[in-house]
């Protein structure tokens, strides 16, 4: 499978999710998560999607420890700012400007960069007008404090409001073969706009996880192509959707370097509609 294009570069089509680091249970010690980071970037990984909320603040700060100067410079460091952690535990939402322009200082810091390659609205905030928060955001990119500007969580209505603002880089949602929400409206269009789409939770998530992985049906249809249930969900993501870099989170230095083979799988038209009706 060719490279994407993201963030001005193109790039190996499956990223690094950090949040499994951090959010999911027990935390990856500092060496286990330092030990994913450099073996991902050796790997070929070129995309690492974090966020100044994923263990307030601590997935940054492993991150930036984990690389090289070398290694930042060649790989698109992606965090998010707007979504908050209340008493270090609880999930809120500050997209305010006041906040979104402190944050991007605090993961410079942590990340030690000078520019962010891709910064990201991680979510909505209603109690903020959403120009006035993207206004933050362009705002850090022309002071050259965030090279692009990329969105989470947002439906098409949301996109084509942002474009108003700035131009949309990226556009990172909840999305997998049991979750297509986005298939209706806002893919066909960034399809259309040629705009990157990064999918989280792409295997599912918690409980949600095992259920997608475990279906004895995708089970079936991964093992006549002799790969796992996990590379043949996120091909299917690849092959459906040109834009679609999705951004698997693990602690396995194994699951890795497996989800990372699924660039390699080309589905046919067929085994993408079986897919498509099996959620």
């Amino acid at each position: 499978m060719k490279k994407r294009a993201l963030a001005g570069r193109k790039i190996y089509p499956v990223g690094l999710g950090a949040m499994a680091l951090e959010e999911y249970g027990t935390k990856a010690s500092e060496e286990q998560a330092i030990g994913l980071f450099r073996l991902a970037v050796d790997s070929g990984i070129e995309l690492i999607d974090t966020a100044d909320a994923y263990g307030c603040g601590r997935s940054e700060t492993l991150l930036g420890k984990a690389l090289t100067d070398v290694q930042k410079e060649k790989t698109i460091i992606a965090t998010k700012a707007g979504c908050i952690r209340v008493l270090g535990s609880l999930w809120g939402k500050d997209c305010s400007p006041a906040h979104i322009k402190n944050a991007i200082m605090e993961s410079l810091r942590r990340l030690g960069l000078k520019k962010i390659s891709l910064y990201q609205m991680h979510t909505v905030d209603q109690k903020v007008p959403l120009k006035k928060s993207l206004q933050a955001f362009k705002e850090l990119q022309d002071a050259g404090m965030a090279e692009h500007i990329g969105v989470s969580n947002f439906s098409l209505e949301q996109v084509k409001e942002a474009q108003e603002i700035i131009e949309v880089a990226s556009v990172q949602n909840h999305f997998n073969l049991a979750h297509k929400n986005d298939e209706n409206e806002l893919l066909p269009y960034l399809t259309e706009q040629k705009i990157p789409y990064l999918p989280y939770f792409p295997l599912g998530s918690g409980k949600r996880f095992a259920v997608l992985l475990s279906d004895k049906r995708l089970i079936e249809i991964a093992k006549a192509l002799n790969i796992t249930s996990a590379q043949l969900a996120l091909a299917w993501t690849m092959c459906k959707w040109p834009t679609a870099i999705p951004i698997p989170g693990t602690k396995s230095k194994q699951h890795m370097l497996e989800n990372m083979k699924a660039a390699e799988i080309e589905l046919s038209p067929d085994i993408i509609k079986k897919l498509d009706a099996l959620f």
